[in-house]
């Protein structure tokens, strides 16, 4: 009797999935993926499923563009945002928060800041990054305050490390006003300030994306949102003055690495 219990016990522990998903939010945060299916998330069912618990999107290299699976339950103005995710070692993904969703530009296209997920390259991995916009406005590791032209001015550095991929890290996104924080694992990655009016978002869409490049395969798990008061103050010049000493954020594609062609702020 004890040996077929046994076998069943075992038989039956070896059909669990190999994930199992804490849906459980921390105090004052919800749930928006449940872990089992694509419910309260729109998106192409080519590239996104649900495998282990986990929110997955997979390429086979020939992309065109980047596709995006939005969370259709609402849009975000002040908020936390934090997810466990985990990405192949050549993967390039993103957390698209205040979003914009644009069908006019190619199907599941969305615009707006992004917070990287690129694993080979500590440098952008966890990155501020406007998607189809202003594009790189803070590099990882970067204190920026983007001034009221669109113009991303560094004023301080944090130490950059590497967090590798094919393994489970917690993203955290906190935006207060025009004040964006990134954090992977604990850790500071970018602190910025937005002035730019006529440039910025104050509300929109949380999506995920699948980018192009090589093959990839990108994974969300314990996806956990908090609201914060919507009316929170917005930071002006007078609060965050840029320094005499500040350099440019390096435009993409407009120097060797990061760091260097910066230029400094003309002095007044």
């Amino acid at each position: 009797m004890n040996f077929w219990i046994l076998c069943f016990l075992s038989a039956t522990t070896c059909t669990l999935p190999l994930y199992s998903a804490d849906i459980t939010p921390p105090a004052g945060f919800e749930a928006i993926f449940n872990g089992k299916d694509l419910t309260g998330w729109e998106g192409s069912k080519e590239y996104w499923s649900v495998e282990d618990g986990a929110l997955t999107g997979v390429t086979d290299g020939s992309l065109k563009y980047n596709r995006f699976i939005t969370w259709k339950a609402g849009k975000v103005r002040n908020f936390e945002l934090r997810v466990k995710v985990k990405v192949t070692p050549d993967g390039n993904s993103g957390l698209q928060y205040r979003g914009l969703e644009r069908p006019d530009l190619g199907e599941w296209v969305v615009t707006g800041y992004q917070c990287d997920v690129v694993p080979k390259n500590p440098d952008y991995n966890g990155m501020l990054y406007e998607e189809r916009g202003r594009r790189i406005l803070a590099h990882t590791g970067e204190k920026v305050i983007i001034d009221p032209a669109g113009q991303p001015w560094v004023v301080g550095k944090m130490p950059v490390q590497k967090f590798p991929g094919d393994e489970w890290h917690e993203y955290r996104v906190r935006v207060e006003g025009n004040h964006h924080q990134h954090w992977i694992d604990g850790v500071p990655t970018v602190d910025v300030v937005d002035l730019d009016e006529k440039g910025r978002a104050l509300e929109g869409v949380i999506a995920v994306q699948v980018h192009v490049g090589p093959a990839m395969k990108i994974q969300y798990r314990d996806f956990f949102l908090q609201h914060l008061p919507a009316e929170l103050p917005l930071l002006t010049s007078s609060d965050r003055p840029i320094p005499a000493d500040a350099v440019k954020v390096i435009p993409q594609g407009g120097g060797a690495g990061k760091g260097k062609a910066s230029i400094k702020k003309p002095a007044k």
